[in-house]
């Protein structure tokens, strides 16, 4: 039996070592971002707030500590852990309930020593991982299937609603909706999910659960001249992109986040901030990086062997785009102000070791996906 010269080749890639088969433009693309974002939170502060670099740089060694084995390990070993991982997700937003620390009125963080975790960002990476092992296990058309995975949702979708974290549970919703559909949930399924949350929403404001800032908040986009300090913030977030005009003022310019007129600036509104100094020009590089990682993550999905790793590529992506779109798109005044960072780029460590971690899982997915090809050549 003879091999073509495509078959060999073919056979010779089994034999490569894992990093071989890493995907190389999702590498290049996170690498890019991540040093991207640390230079965006060392120019975005005072020199006294500069120091918010060293814990980023810091969360992004953590990231790749953690991303370098969860690449190499076999992403379907995790499909016989959901129940645990399920568990450690409620317990950990369970934990920050009961022993967290609050700060501007949100309960949402732990201490673990001398560092300080966002529980509920280590959740959305779970929440996907364990929706995606129970979407690939069941047809997910049948309505009792859509509502049990509804449910397992819900639980900590709530638990983060309640700290309160209004753009986390979004996110959560956004996951739910694009991995069912992708698992096969019907049109009237999917819309009476969204007309229910549309309602609740409602009902929400009208029985004055939100409290008035979280609505304040939600509306600012549709009304900033009526929605008091959080107008302010969006009015001054649109001066700071629009005076960044075409190439910006530059990195070491003096902006309004230095004179103090823009909040959050290392945060929530870091888009604006950088924006302000590198123009235009420079903000459609750092949106167009963003969508060249989607587009990657996708790509990991249609080369997967399995519904499993379709679904895991699909939450990962799901969860940049959703929050790459509201966060920018907050900024700009054309979405709610729901606090969602920027990812790789607004400061916040738990939030760029998740998005490392879960760039780790998608290179998993590639790895071994390509392996299983190499391993069944046609002879």
């Amino acid at each position: 039996m003879t091999l073509t010269r495509k078959e060999a080749n073919t056979v010779k890639t089994a034999n490569l070592p894992k990093w071989r088969s890493l995907d190389p433009v999702l590498l290049l693309v996170s690498l890019t971002l991540s040093v991207f974002g640390i230079l965006a939170v060392y120019v975005a502060g005072t020199e006294a707030q500069q120091a918010y670099a060293t814990n980023q740089a810091l969360g992004f060694v953590l990231g790749v500590v953690g991303a370098v084995p969860l690449a190499l390990i076999d992403y379907r070993l995790w499909r016989r852990y959901l129940k645990p991982i399920y568990g450690l997700v409620i317990l950990m937003l369970l934990f920050v309930l009961l022993l967290g620390d609050t700060a501007g009125g949100a309960q949402r963080w732990v201490n673990i020593g001398p560092v300080q975790v966002q529980p509920s960002e280590f959740a959305k990476l779970g929440m996907v991982i364990v929706l995606a092992g129970y979407f690939a296990e069941r047809a997910v058309g049948e309505h009792t299937v859509f509502l049990r995975a509804l449910g397992v949702l819900t639980i900590p979708a709530l638990l983060v609603f309640v700290q309160p974290d209004l753009g986390t549970a979004l996110v959560f919703g956004a996951i739910f909706v694009a991995m069912s559909y992708i698992a096969g949930a019907k049109v009237v399924q999917l819309a009476g999910l969204v007309a229910a949350g549309v309602a609740a929403v409602i009902l929400a404001v009208k029985l004055k659960i939100l409290e008035e800032y979280q609505v304040a908040r939600l509306t600012a986009f549709m009304n900033p001249e009526e929605a008091g300090s959080v107008g302010y913030q969006v009015a001054q977030s649109k001066m700071a992109i629009g005076s960044g005009g075409i190439t910006g003022k530059g990195l070491d310019a003096q902006t309004l986040a230095n004179l103090g007129f823009l909040p959050e600036e290392q945060t929530d509104f870091i888009f604006s901030n950088l924006a302000e100094r590198v123009g235009f020009v420079g903000s459609i590089v750092l949106i167009a990086l963003f969508f060249l990682l989607v587009w990657r993550i996708l790509h990991v999905a249609t080369i997967s062997r399995d519904r499993f790793g379709v679904l895991i590529a699909v939450g990962v992506a799901t969860v940049f785009l959703f929050h790459v779109f509201v966060n920018v798109g907050m900024t700009m005044g054309i979405m709610p102000v729901t606090g969602i960072p920027l990812p790789f780029i607004s400061y916040g460590r738990s939030n760029l070791v998740v998005s490392i971690l879960s760039l780790g899982l998608l290179q998993s997915i590639a790895i071994h996906s390509k392996a299983e090809v190499s391993k069944h050549p046609q002879v």
